[in-house]
């Protein structure tokens, strides 16, 4: 399985002022967020069935709300989906309290334009798709797969909408 190390993006010092981007881990890889403060935008690398933790049902790595973007109110999200599991998959960002059903369809999402094609389907390994949508409100959301079954599997990160945040940051809680 590929491990990704995720930190606070916060704590990293940049080299380009206004833009970010997290750590780079040991092996050299692309890194899951980066950012421009000038644009407010953040780009967010998403893989569905990255490997198999939680049964291959995760999103880079990480399932059940291990990992969390946190994003600054009014900021532009860029997802960069794409499927790396036999199993169709997709993203929808959703408030966090309906992230726990069977079943979600586009009356749910959060945000316009926060949802891959077809979400309810799924697409098949190697497909991508790029979603973007503006963080319009603050509040607590949830970055789920809607095919059904998968985010009550364990198939949802956390997305946290901040009034207070500056810029974004990722962070991960993963239970030893």
């Amino acid at each position: 399985m590929r491990t990704r190390t995720v930190l606070a993006v916060a704590a990293v010092a940049m080299a380009c002022a206004g833009c970010g981007a997290t750590p780079q881990p040991s092996k050299p890889q692309a890194p899951l967020i980066t950012w421009n403060a000038a644009h407010r935008l953040v780009e967010w690398t998403v893989v569905a069935g990255d490997g198999g933790e939680n049964g291959g049902m995760n999103f880079d790595g990480y399932a059940n709300g291990e990992m969390t973007l946190v994003v600054p109110v009014g900021w532009r999200v860029e997802i960069h989906f794409q499927n790396a599991s036999f199993t169709p998959h997709s993203a929808m960002v959703v408030p966090e309290s309906v992230r726990n059903r069977s079943s979600f369809d586009a009356s749910l999402m959060a945000f316009p334009g926060a949802e891959t094609p077809n979400p309810s389907e799924g697409s098949s390994k190697g497909a991508a798709a790029n979603v973007a949508f503006t963080v319009s409100r603050a509040g607590d959301y949830a970055l789920v797969c809607a095919v059904p079954g998968h985010a009550l599997a364990g198939m949802w990160d956390k997305l946290v909408v901040s009034s207070q945040a500056k810029q974004p940051s990722l962070l991960v809680n993963r239970s030893p």
